[in-house]
């Protein structure tokens, strides 16, 4: 199966996963997906493997101090705040216009592959190819397995001035929110 066609069936498997999830979880927590969320996906995601991909996928993840896909999910957002990671703070959304929000324009959206659907491609093209580190693909990997997650957040893939719905406030249960 060619790679094109390997992210394009498990992107469609996952975002059925995830807006199924969307509608299931409880209107309370507004934390976004949290570590759960991510990890509710991948234990998805999982599923979809083939024997050789998740055989591929535990060797890749064997040395993690908590291996496996499911831990590896939540790994992007606890580094990303560190300086060594903070480059990658950028690669967990994209920003998309108000004019015209259902298109994405690489060259306008993702200068430099700097936004997730760069990052996606980038990650992705490391993971697949076996000539690199073991340990590169495994970053990779964790990359990859939480970028999925993101780019089917309500937010991730939005406009810049709503700063992934912070700008939005509520209320609910007579206290303040912001989405």
């Amino acid at each position: 199966m060619s790679r094109s066609a390997f992210v394009s069936r498990h992107a469609q498997s996952l975002l059925v996963c995830a807006l199924a999830l969307t509608a299931l979880l409880p209107a309370a927590p507004l934390a976004a997906w949290g570590r759960e969320g991510h990890q509710i996906i991948a234990q998805l995601a999982e599923t979809e493997l083939s024997p050789a991909a998740r055989a591929e996928v535990d060797r890749l993840l064997a040395n993690e101090d908590e291996p496996g896909l499911v831990a590896a999910s939540t790994w992007a957002d606890e580094i990303r705040d560190s300086p060594e990671w903070r480059h990658t703070v950028r690669w967990h959304w994209v920003n998309l216009p108000r004019t015209n929000p259902c298109t994405f324009e690489a060259t306008r959206d993702c200068a430099k592959g700097q936004c997730i659907v760069g990052a996606i491609e980038a990650q992705l093209a490391v993971l697949s190819d076996a000539s690199q580190p073991d340990a590169e693909r495994a970053i990779a990997l964790k990359f990859v397995a939480h970028f999925i997650g993101d780019v089917h957040q309500p937010f991730h893939a939005g406009f810049s001035d709503d700063r992934g719905g912070n700008s939005t406030q509520l209320r609910f249960d007579r206290q303040g929110w912001n989405l």
